[in-house]
Order: structure tokens, then sequence, then C-alpha cells
């Protein structure tokens, strides 16, 4: 199958690649749509900033090269011997976090984390395997494209959760990029009575005019200050 896979700042070759064997608490994906995050452009023309590349990964055990994209949905091809909750056809979409699988209170959410797709291979291919614990069913509401944008939507539901937003409140978001588009929609579903967005393109901007909130957007270019 074709894969898209790193090898080095500015090296990444569309290239045939056999999916790892799956393991027994796998799931098989066969990939519908996947979104390109701003971590993979950085990994391309910076890289490598995640990808393991002395080194197998602690929590992947994989090495680059490796096969990118961690914001995908699919349908599931195959399940592992050991996985209960999920079936052969059922629509899901990948959380692409690996942690050591501690309880959240016990651990430093920011300590001791992978990623399917910068820390081992992801989902710009055709197939790609993931733990069941890192699948979810989408709702019959939610298309499988809707499902490529669950990771970073859940990124800004989080950004507007540790802002300490109460409903009313004004708020500003610096950055019109794809994550200040869906923290404006998750600022205005958490009851934001006013938000700012501030960006230096006119573009973004205009991008943010389209989600039809003008009644509660003001979109404004940032000013350099002079102190």
């Amino acid at each position: 199958m074709k894969a898209a896979v790193w090898y080095g700042q500015k090296d990444i070759r569309v290239e045939e690649r056999e999916l790892k064997p799956l393991k027994d608490n796998e799931v098989t994906v066969r990939v519908a749509w996947a979104g390109i995050c701003g971590s993979d452009l950085h990994e391309y023309q910076e890289g490598p900033v995640f990808v393991p590349v002395d080194a197998p990964d602690e929590l992947t055990g994989e090495v680059a090269p490796i096969t990118m994209g961690h914001e995908f949905a699919g349908i599931v091809e195959k399940v592992g011997s050991a996985v209960t909750n999920y079936k052969v056809g059922d629509r899901v979409v990948v959380n692409p976090t690996i942690t050591h699988g501690n309880k959240p209170e016990d651990i430093d959410s920011y300590d001791g984390f992978s990623f399917i797709g910068l820390h081992g291979d992801g989902g710009f291919t055709k197939f790609a395997n993931a733990p069941e614990h890192n699948i979810y069913k989408l709702p019959d509401t939610l298309t499988l494209q809707d499902g490529a944008l669950v990771e970073p939507t859940a990124v800004a539901v989080q950004a507007i959760k540790e802002s300490g937003m109460q409903f009313g409140d004004t708020v500003a978001i610096f950055g019109a990029g794809p994550i200040g588009l869906l923290t404006t929609i998750a600022a205005k579903a958490a009851g934001a009575s006013k938000i700012f967005v501030f960006d230096l393109s006119e573009t973004r901007l205009k991008k943010q005019r389209s989600l039809g909130l003008q009644k509660y957007l003001t979109l404004e270019k940032s000013i350099q200050l002079k102190l």
C-alpha cells in the first residue's frame, strides 16, 4: 500500500509499505480521511521534532522512517483476537495519544506520551493499526470526514476547558488558523458572549468570517507594539 513516510527534514516519500502485523489488542482501520496538522508541517520543514530517529520510541517501539498522519478516521477492516468492543465495518476515529496507561490523576498529562503518526506509523496511508483503547465509534450524525477533525477539535475544546472560561465571558483568540477556527466554535458553544480573533493573515480572518458567527466575532489584524 502507498504511504507518506518521513525520512528526514524535507524528505517525506510516497512509497509502498507493508502494514505491520496486527497485535491482539489492535484494530486495523481502513483510512477514509486524514488531516494535515501543523505538527506534520514542522516535521517536514524542521524535523525531527517528535519523530524518533536515534532509538525506538519508548511507547511505540518504532523509529524513523515512519508513516505520518495522526488526525484520521475510517472503517474497521480487521480486529485483533483480544478486541471486544469493535467489529469489522464500524465507523471510527483514532485518538493518536499513547500513554503509559496510568490514571490521569496520577500523572502529569504532558509527561510520558507519544503519538500515532509522529512517534510511530500513522494514517497517511490506506490501512493503519491502533490499540483498541485508542479507537472511538463515530455517531451516525458525523461523517468520516468530520471524524478527521475530532482530534484538532479536542485540542480546541481542551483549550477552552483549561482557560476557565465562564458562560457570558469575552474571549480573545490569537491566531485564526485551523485550531483558532475550532477554538472560536468551541468558545461559542461554551457560551462566550463576545469573541475577538487576531491574526496577521487576511485570508485566515476571511475564513473566520465564513463561520457565520458575525454577531459574536470581532476580527482584527494583530498590532506590533513599540515599547
